[in-house]
């Protein structure tokens, strides 16, 4: 059974280091491949540089194609240019911790069964509590309308709540679930290319969302680990680079390309979100101030 790991960094220097220096000393690891995404920090490479040895391999990407886009370039790096063939990939964000035992865990839960094609373990933050949003079911377009302002949120908020697992089904040792954080899980191979690669044309938001969709269509179940956990210390670097607005937008192209894309969605529901998404602009345009008075 033959593992790689792949980090992808922008700015976020210090969190790789943090995670690698663990990961590297693990047996059950074989490969670590970090992709700088076009760090806009001049020392982010060099600093990266510093982890490499015998089994860490830093590399920058050709351009800042977003999160599914780094984890392709670094898997094809492996493959195509290393000519190393492995079984299982580990897709980490920078800012996790993760036991070597959580990792074999997971890798025993894939190899039970040939229909699971993703597994992680269950998410916990900082404070030493599970995260809610660590697996979740699928977008339909009723939870993503609700999810479009803040206003719907507030008034439709059981609808947000059926979209996620309860406490109930995570005392399932093996929870099948729709979707899976990305911060951390592991992939097998074969589904890795039997759904062809990950959907880079989303540049931010909804990666797991379309991944849940391909690996459906493909068959494979997708598997949270209830008993067992990582580590996410959420250290925002989308937050440091996106202001609220930008990051709005892009959290609006991703949902449409995943509902036209997976969902299918008719010429009205498009308007519908389209009309949510002005209604979303002039939230924020109060509650960005407000945000910001309350910081000071």
């Amino acid at each position: 059974m033959k593992v790689a790991m792949i980090v992808v960094n922008y700015n976020a220097s210090q969190d790789v280091t943090s995670n690698i220096e663990k990961a590297r000393r693990y047996d059950s690891i074989d490969r670590i491949v970090i992709v700088d995404n076009k760090s806009s920090r001049e020392d982010e490479l060099k600093i990266l540089k510093e982890l490499e040895n015998e089994k860490v391999i830093v590399i920058e990407s050709d351009k800042n194609g977003g999160y599914a886009y780094g984890n392709n370039f670094g898997i094809n790096y492996i493959e195509k240019t290393l000519n190393e063939q492995y079984d299982y990939y580990i897709i980490s964000n920078p800012d996790i911790e993760v036991s070597e035992e959580a990792i074999k865990k997971t890798l025993e839960c894939l190899e039970s069964d040939p229909s699971y094609g993703a597994a992680a373990p269950r998410m916990y933050g900082k404070t030493g509590r599970p995260i809610r949003r660590s697996a979740w079911k699928e977008r339909t377009f009723i939870r993503d309308v609700v999810h479009s302002t803040r206003l719907l949120e507030l008034l439709f908020y059981k609808v947000l709540r059926d979209g996620e697992y309860s406490e109930e089904d995570y005392k399932n040792e093996y929870l099948e679930v729709d979707c899976i954080s990305g911060a951390f899980f592991i992939i097998k191979s074969k589904a890795y290319h039997d759904i062809y690669k990950f959907d880079d044309e989303l540049f931010l938001f909804y990666e797991e969302d379309v991944l849940h969709a391909q690996l459906d269509v493909k068959n494979y179940k997708t598997i949270c680990l209830s008993n067992e956990k990582f580590i996410h210390y959420e250290s925002q670097t989308i937050d440091k680079t996106f202001n609220y607005f930008v990051k709005m937008n892009k959290l609006f192209k991703a949902k449409m390309h995943y509902q036209v894309g997976c969902n299918n969605i008719k010429t009205w529901q498009k308007i519908v979100f389209y009309i949510l998404y002005v209604f979303k602009n002039i939230e924020l345009l109060i509650e960005v101030p407000i945000r910001k008075l309350l910081k000071k």
